[in-house]
């Protein structure tokens, strides 16, 4: 038997169990009565026979049952919810811990979503999936993608909303989807920059064209700024220099800027921490700054963001032959309906 595969299979039973609130308290008030079960056995066996009650012995009894009735109930409910639904989806809790540690993402997809083709509309079948060639306008270096394990279970209206698209009944979607083998850039305000600086730098836009000139970053932001790790875009690795990044990012969100036209368009639904929105603000760029770069600690963000965090947004470099291709893609395409 393989070792690895049997602890794999006991840890997605353990994250089935402890997905579910229901499961979980099964789980753990079994967990509670087997202990209390072995309580009572140990004092009983460290009791004479004579001096063990018929009270200690019923207790252990139903201690003992009723513990492994509620322990086996907790994964055999987490199966059968699997069974209904083989498909998980992440609850809030979860993308949003993985939006604070940076968790390492594995595949990522792109929704478009276009007219149907028509008369008066033949232009549309560019977007149809068998006719996509790439992610973006052609000039477009850098695009916008999610994390395919947090918008997978959900409808296609559920997963539009996710990435703050609009939802408009009729039109069709192209959903690509593939396997990371190559860098992205978490789309937090600093990931933001570091990709604006490196279509700046490969770019031929004169120097007074650029939005990172010199003197817009000081010495010990320029020190940190070229760590691409995935630990290096956790906020408190940088929290002291959020402020001045978000203010930046903010300016480049909010101007007209060459090397715009190179980056997927960061649109209202976008937050400086990282995520898209699924209610934004009409006006992000009519709010002040410091309402704008807000954050003091996490607990506060999850608290405000609870109803309208979308999912994670990143930001990945035009395929090319020595990263994607084509070839790597799964390409659905579908009217949306719910």
């Amino acid at each position: 038997m393989d070792v690895n595969a049997f602890f794999n299979a006991v840890f997605q039973v353990l994250g089935l169990v402890l997905g579910s609130g229901a499961t979980a308290t099964l789980s753990a008030v079994g967990l509670i009565l087997l202990l209390l079960a072995g309580v009572l056995a140990y004092v009983g066996l460290d009791s004479k026979p004579e001096e063990t009650s018929g009270s200690l012995k019923w207790a252990l009894f139903l201690c003992l049952i009723f513990g492994v009735i509620f322990s086996g109930a907790g994964p055999t409910l987490a199966l059968f919810y699997v069974s209904q639904n083989s498909i998980r989806t992440q609850t809030f809790d979860e993308s949003f811990n993985d939006l604070i540690s940076n968790k390492r993402v594995r595949y990522v997809s792109r929704l478009i979503a276009y007219k149907p083709p028509s008369a008066l509309n033949p232009t549309s079948t560019d977007l149809d999936i068998a006719n996509l060639k790439r992610l973006g306008p052609i000039k477009q270096k850098f695009s916008f993608v999610a994390s395919y394990d947090e918008l997978k279970g959900h409808t296609v209206k559920e997963a539009l909303e996710m990435i703050g698209a609009n939802y408009i009944d009729g039109y069709y979607v192209s959903a690509v989807i593939f396997p990371l083998r190559t860098d992205i850039y978490p789309a937090n305000a600093r990931g933001v920059l570091q990709v604006i600086s490196s279509v700046e730098g490969s770019s031929n836009l004169d120097t007074k064209e650029k939005f990172l000139g010199p003197g817009k970053l000081n010495a010990d932001e320029l020190d940190e700024f070229g760590d691409t790790g995935i630990p290096s875009y956790r906020i408190d690795a940088y929290k002291k220099f959020y402020p001045h990044y978000c203010e930046l990012a903010r300016a480049f969100f909010c101007g007209q800027y060459a090397s715009k036209e190179f980056i997927g368009g960061l649109y209202r639904d976008w937050h400086p921490l990282g995520f898209s929105q699924k209610d934004p603000p009409a006006r992000p760029c009519g709010m002040p700054i410091d309402n704008f770069c807000a954050f003091s600690d996490w607990g506060k963000v999850r608290e405000s963001y609870k109803a309208q965090f979308g999912s994670r947004a990143f930001l990945i470099e035009k395929f090319g032959d020595r990263q994607h291709t084509w070839k790597d893609v799964v390409r659905v395409s579908r009217s949306v309906e719910g």
